[in-house]
């Protein structure tokens, strides 16, 4: 009796999708961003230290009236003021 589940693929849509995947493996990462709210969650400390961090060149891409940050570049800048 076979695996009702069993699933066999082309030979040549199974080389398409390892060439996808492989494609995308050497692609730059993905970036990370978080709301001034998630940020102030993860360092620990108020909205308003963010906002202060901000106005003292924490980066930060506004989006309509929010602003967004990215996770990595703001670890580095944390690291490079404390």
């Amino acid at each position: 009796m076979s695996n009702p589940l069993s699933l066999e693929l082309p030979a040549a849509l199974i080389d398409e999708i390892v060439e996808r995947v492989t494609a995308r493996m050497h692609q730059a990462p993905e970036r990370r961003y978080c709301s001034k709210t998630a940020l102030a969650d993860r360092y620990g400390v108020a909205e308003r230290t963010v906002k202060t961090w901000r106005e003292r060149g924490l980066p930060g891409v506004r989006v309509g009236r929010e602003v967004m940050y990215e996770v990595d570049a703001c670890d580095r800048w944390i690291e490079s003021h404390a």
